[in-house]
């Protein structure tokens, strides 16, 4: 590696790109100041072999390496680039040279030889000393909050990066092994075995004297033994390697069974690990020639265990019957970091560590990692003694079903040991013979949890990614555990009997951290799953709850579920009731280099235990519930619900209840398709067989996709093609006055039509049967429910929409407000609204004897209908506001996937700008007795904003076109006589009072800068005044 001379990272650099006063955990410039933070040994590793001047982290992650240097060397950033592209965590390289600043994409493939090619591929920008101040800082703002990923897109593709070329290597090699006659548990297990030889070779604990003597000097390195077709040589160099290490992993080429016999090596199989040790193509993607070769030097080994247990999960049929995933490893990251701040120092010295389903063991790697850093800052050493190590390792134990998995954890933890002694120790560590500890069968196991027995060691720590299953088999180890020991397990999912049987396994002061499915633990509200939820809140103390359910699409690839981290423990009598915390991250642009979750303090509540029982929608109304949407839905819960009109078929039907005379609701048909695997099953587990129906394939039949909003005709419909169903649903929904409801959100609204023409339809439609009379009742009903009030209400209201599927189930519609005109508290105005919403739906009964469709007037039609469910519920200016920001911008933001920006991610326009302070300078002022609040922006950057607020200012809203942050900033930190730094992104409520002055530091995304955001940062700034507790002598004081 061609390396460069480093000099330290100047006054003046440091003063232009906003670092002056970033510290540790942020800005690193020396290897003294990494003591016990995630990433320890990248970000040694980055500053002492690598040499660069800083490194600058995000929330904790490597992101901008930096390199100061007195000229620029291109020779020597190809191979820096290349080397902090192996390590996989920075994003971007600035390189300081002769008064310019070069920023350069660390997620473009490095390529052989590159030439000129290197800067047109991977260059980005170049800044000279001329360049507006705002520029520099705007890249280190910019990687804060995620917007250079997404300006610069095509320089930050995620196939790139080290973890997908590394995975898609995997897989080709993989594929070819087995075309060359390996089963894919061989093919799989030379693999492991190669990745650690190579592992051994790049961090010079084999050397190429090692090589030597073992071929009789025909080879000096793992490649040149690869290619000299010599499958003796391979096997000798197996046994070699197993008499100086361990007989875990090299018992045989293929194989890690002492008591099995072997599979025999080919040439051709050398041939194709030579391909994917020299790293040098991208073996999936037509043998593209790189430049840098793997280097598992820089390599971190979570990464290359996240990838294995990627590659695992390509087996998607297993996996699948497993319910197990892999986890990210900026999810597993996450995890680790929330529960390390949380154990007491005996436990990070001492404590016992256990997966007890730990795949590849990326929880358990990383855990160690942790361990060895504590050990560090303890001691005050960098050198941990051996024995230690072997001690700390000791304390990590996993367990799995999957034999396969539990030999990846094997050699990840071999390779985290080796990772904390230098090559030279281990080198003379070899000397001795079989250095590396024996793990399988000892702390790392392949057995199943639920045969494990209680009195079995006492764990400080239980953390992983248990298996989501429900679909699996009825004899399953986990429903008999919890059905032999009266554990709820609602809908049979395997994840609650983990997160029951930890408990008994955990110490009395230790801590469980899990990562759930967030719909079967915090949304659902079937009540057994409640009854459930109720008893694991009273059971267990839970600390904190981490819904990371806006982020569904974006951490698991193949398991689109949204998942929940839920940190909890034992819980002794006078700890209950308790208060815990709920985070609700939302999704943003820094996903796009999936290596960073922001964790906003906007997004952070503490709620009482009490509240989990009293509100089975908590958890998913606090999902994006600020206290002005709270307030609003209060209102709107006082009214009667649908519910109390209108009855379920289903219930009906078990008491033999007649229907007529009353409002009924019940879904459509199920279709019958004749052989396929869900009617198989159905029959299977029922008995049932497939039913005639006197009513499906002879009345005309409506298709979802043909549905109309407002009015619903048979117009042009054809009868289903079959009789047979395999249910025959609501039959009575069939004819009649009735209103036709869809279970999916489409465009953001929920979607109703009045029919009076007889049809039937299948169990995605839903039908409200109409008694005689209530014609003009269920009309306003049609109306309503096409209107922005009820999808704003169905959105918090309801368990699934906006936490897992877009669509609102019949339970959660009998659960919205349908007050009658005479329950609003103005009765005449809700009336002539009402007749209003009946003209709307009588006019689109008469257009022209067929199905009323919306186009060119949709809009005008739908807004003339929300305009009127305002009038009727009575609401006021601000809460329309709140319920148009929520349908119009949030909405269309919810769990976006890969690849998508919505509107709310971007920056906010002048208009939007002006009309949060013009909101935000009324609503404070109603908390001062009406005095006038000036409001001004003071300064703006690409991702920053600072509004300024003075109490009795006449000047309507301006902004200052020439206002620089960092001055800016600078003179506020005068005023409270500290710096103020740090990552704005995380802290969007940031307030500053200045004299008569109150600054607010905002991000520069619409999320914040919403009409009913400034709604709720109105309350929670007059709320902070009243709470003070030293008030200053200021006037925002004494009102």
């Amino acid at each position: 590696m061609t390396t460069v001379t480093p000099r330290p990272l100047d006054q003046g650099w440091k003063d232009r790109l906003g670092l002056t006063h970033r510290r540790s955990p942020e800005l690193y410039e020396s290897v003294a100041a990494v003591r016990d933070v995630p990433h320890a040994a990248a970000i040694r590793a980055a500053l002492e072999e690598m040499g660069l001047s800083a490194v600058f982290c995000v929330q904790g992650v490597p992101t901008v390496a930096i390199l100061a240097a007195d000229e620029y060397d291109r020779a020597a950033v190809v191979d820096l680039h290349g080397a902090l592209w192996n390590q996989g965590l920075a994003s971007l390289l600035l390189v300081i040279a002769s008064d310019t600043l070069r920023v350069f994409s660390l997620a473009r493939t490095p390529l052989k030889d590159p030439g000129d090619v290197f800067e047109t591929r991977c260059l980005i920008e170049t800044l000279s000393l001329t360049a507006e101040v705002l520029q520099f800082q705007n890249l280190i703002y910019g990687a804060e909050s995620g917007r250079l990923w997404r300006d610069y897109g095509d320089f930050f593709k995620p196939k790139e990066r080290i973890d997908q070329v590394l995975l898609d290597n995997l897989n080709a090699s993989h594929t070819l092994l087995q075309t060359e006659g390996l089963s894919s548990d061989s093919a799989q297990a030379l693999l492991i075995q190669a990745m650690f030889i190579a592992y051994l070779e790049d961090r010079e604990i084999v050397t190429p004297a090692y090589f030597a003597t073992v071929s009789e000097k025909a080879s000096n390195s793992f490649l040149e033994l690869l290619a000299s077709n010599d499958v003796a040589a391979f096997r000798a160099f197996f046994q070699t390697l197993r008499n100086d290490f361990n007989g875990d992993l090299f018992v045989a080429p293929c194989s890690f069974e002492p008591d099995s016999e072997a599979p025999e090596i080919t040439i051709a199989q050398l041939a194709i690990l030579a391909r994917f040790r020299s790293g040098r193509e991208e073996m999936g993607q037509g043998g593209q020639q790189r430049f840098w070769g793997y280097d598992f030097r820089y390599i971190p080994i979570e990464l290359i265990s996240a990838v294995y247990d990627r590659f695992l999960g390509e087996r998607e049929e297993e996996r699948r019957a497993k319910g197990a995933y892999y986890t990210p490893m900026f999810l597993a990251d996450t995890v680790v970091s929330q529960v390390w701040d949380m154990l007491s120092d005996k436990v990070r010295t001492k404590g016992q560590f256990l997966d007890p389903a730990c795949g590849s063991g990326v929880f358990l790697v990383r855990s160690f990692q942790r361990l060895c850093e504590h050990w560090r800052l303890n001691h005050q050493k960098r050198t941990i003694p051996w024995k230690t190590l072997q001690g700390l390792l000791s304390q990590i134990h996993g367990w799995d079903l999957n034999g396969g998995a539990i030999r990846v954890a094997v050699f990840s933890l071999y390779v985290a040991l080796l990772e904390e002694v230098s090559p030279r120790d281990i080198r003379e560590l070899i000397t001795r013979g079989k250095i590396l500890p024996e793990l399988w069968g000892k702390t790392l196991v392949c057995r199943d949890f639920f045969d494990v027995e209680p009195d079995v060691t006492q764990f400080d720590v239980i953390i992983g990614n248990p298996p989501w299953t429900s679909r699996r088999g009825p004899d399953r180890s986990s429903i008999k555990w919890s059905k032999a020991t009266s554990h709820p397990m609602p809908g049979k999912e395997d994840a609650w009997a983990f997160s029951w049987k930890a408990l008994i396994h955990l110490a009395d002061e230790g801590v469980i951290a899990f990562l759930l499915p967030s719909m079967e633990f915090l949304h659902n509200h079937a009540q057994n799953t409640v009854d459930a939820r109720q008893a694991f809140f009273r059971k267990a103390l839970v600390r904190r709850v981490i819904n990371f359910a806006d982020l569904r699409f974006q951490l698991f690839e193949k398991a689109h579920r949204p998942t929940a981290l839920i940190i909890f423990g034992k819980i002794k009598a006078d700890e209950f009731p308790y208060r815990f915390d709920y985070w609700a991250p939302k999704a943003d642009l820094n996903l796009r280099i999936k290596r960073v979750i922001t964790l906003s303090s906007a997004d952070r509540v503490e709620l009482d235990v009490e509240s989990v029982f009293d509100n089975s929608l908590i958890f998913k109304q606090r999902l994006w519930m600020r206290e002005p949407d709270a307030k609003l839905f209060g209102y709107f819960a006082r009214f009667p619900k649908l519910g109390a009109v209108v009855t379920d078929f289903g219930s009906l039907s078990r008491k033999r209840t007649p229907l007529t005379g009353q409002w009924v609701i019940g879904q459509g048909y199920q279709p019958y398709t004749g052989g396929d695997d869900e009617d198989e099953a159905e029959e299977n587990a029922t008995k049932a067989k497939p039913l005639q129906s006197d009513y499906v394939g002879k009345l005309p039949d409506l298709p979802v996709n043909a549905f109309s909003r407002l009015f619903q005709s048979s117009r042009d419909l054809l009868p289903a093609p079959s009789t047979i169903v395999r249910r025959r649903g609501f039959e009575a929904g069939f004819n009649g006055n009735r209103v036709l409801v869809p279970r999916g959100v489409e465009k953001n609204r929920l979607r109703a039509a009045y029919c009076t023409d007889p049809l039937t339809f299948e169990d995605i439609l839903q039908a409200i049967v109409v008694p005689e009379g209530g014609g003009d009742r269920a009309k306003v009903l049609t109306a309503l429910l096409n209107s922005r009030v009820a999808i704003w209400y169905a959105f918090h209201g309801t368990a699934s929409f906006g936490s897992d599927r877009p669509e609102v189930k019949q339970a959660d519609l009998r659960r919205l407000p349908f007050p009658a005109a005479s329950d609003l508290p103005d009765a005449k105005a809700a009336t002539r609204a009402a007749e209003a919403m009946i003209a709307i739906i009588d006019a689109a009964q008469a257009r022209d004897q067929r199905a009323f469709s919306l186009d060119a007037d949709a809009g005008d039609v739908l807004g003339e209908i929300d305009k009127l469910a305002y009038a009727y519920f009575g609401l006021s200016d601000d809460e329309i506001a709140i319920i148009e920001d929520t349908v119009s911008t949030i909405l269309p933001a919810l769990q976006p996937h890969e690849g998508h920006f919505p509107k709310l991610w971007n920056a906010p326009d002048a208009d939007d700008r002006a009309r949060y302070a013009q909101t935000l300078s009324t609503s404070l002022a109603d908390w001062f007795s009406g005095e006038r609040i000036g409001t001004r922006l003071v300064a703006k950057g690409a991702d920053l904003a600072i509004l300024r607020l003075r109490l009795g200012g006449d000047e309507d809203y301006a902004e200052d076109r020439n206002g620089e942050l960092g001055s800016v900033l600078e003179e506020l930190s005068k005023h409270i006589h500290r710096p103020l730094d740090g990552n704005f992104q995380l802290m969007p409520d940031l307030r500053v009072f200045a004299g008569e002055c109150l600054y607010l530091i905002k991000p520069l995304q619409l999320r914040f800068w919403l009409r009913s955001a400034a709604l709720a940062d109105a309350d929670e700034i007059a709320l902070d005044l009243q709470q003070a507790i030293d008030p200053s002598p200021s006037r925002w004081s004494q009102h």
